[in-house]
């Protein structure tokens, strides 16, 4: 569907299946995702039936200018249809908007990201699947239990500086677990090994300063520890080590982990009480 009009647009608004506006709501917080990220995150418990589902549902979405499939596929042709890598579409960026309340926008191109974003991207998504799987069967039976998955702009907060000055800390997500009278509060930093020693420390003190505000301490009575997660142990030992460049009080705002150990790392530290 190349162009769609407002009264398509509002009509598919209408007659869209849940199932897929879940889809599409997916696909935006994360910005970028693969096919088989969203079939373990929406489709886990169908066996067969279940994954031709996911397969139909993402193809129409594609055709209809909903999500847009990436020309690249992570893990090459063998990976089939779970290794496309989706994005939120011209028609889906207009049909969020007007869901929104937003009104009818125009229609927008298409765009196609670099590989290195495509790969930090995934490496978020790939963190948030990964959460909901391993704690399922957990909050099943915990009535005040949730789990909350912020992405970028939605994790970022706004404040002023010791001197005065507008600043932004941008982490790539903010992750809250809420059971049993506790709430575990994280932000995540994903570290692909391309930054250099001074870009890191330069976020670890953007961390540094806002805690020194108070201003979410203030808010919400806690502070999130930040997690580094990384893809090596040589590169995990190099982000130690620009932390400890820190006096001890900033330090402990820290944890450094593998990418591929991330959820024992959240689970296992961070808790603090609301």
């Amino acid at each position: 569907m190349s162009r769609v009009s407002p009264a398509q647009l509002a009509r598919l608004a209408e007659e869209l299946p849940e199932r897929r506006w879940r889809l599409l709501r997916a696909v935006s917080a994360l910005r970028l995702v693969t096919g088989g990220q969203l079939r373990r995150r929406f489709y886990a418990d169908g066996g067969a039936s279940a994954a031709r589902l996911a397969r139909l549902d993402l193809a129409a979405l594609h055709r209809a200018g909903i999500v847009h499939r990436l020309e690249r596929r992570i893990g090459g042709v063998r990976a089939g249809s779970t290794g496309f890598v989706y994005a939120v579409g011209p028609v889906g960026r207009r049909l969020l908007e007007l869901d929104a309340g937003e009104g009818l926008a125009y229609a927008r191109s298409r765009y196609e990201p670099s590989v290195g974003f495509v790969r930090h991207a995934l490496a978020v998504s790939e963190l948030y699947v990964g959460l909901h799987e391993h704690l399922t069967d957990r909050l099943t039976g915990e009535h005040d239990a949730a789990l909350d998955f912020r992405v970028e702009r939605a994790a970022g907060r706004c404040y002023l500086d010791a001197v005065g000055t507008p600043a932004t800390l941008k982490p790539d997500a903010e992750v809250r677990l809420r059971r049993a009278g506790f709430e575990d509060r994280w932000w995540i930093e994903v570290d692909r090994a391309t930054e250099r020693r001074s870009t890191v420390q330069r976020k670890c003190a953007a961390y540094a300063a806002y805690f020194h505000t108070g201003r979410e301490q203030q808010r919400t009575g806690m502070f999130p520890l930040t997690a580094w997660l990384t893809t090596t142990e040589t590169r995990a030992a190099v982000l130690r080590e620009v932390v400890t460049t820190f006096d001890r009080r900033d330090r402990r705002l820290f944890r450094v982990g593998l990418l591929s150990a991330a959820t024992p790392l959240l689970l296992s530290d961070g808790r603090s009480r609301p």
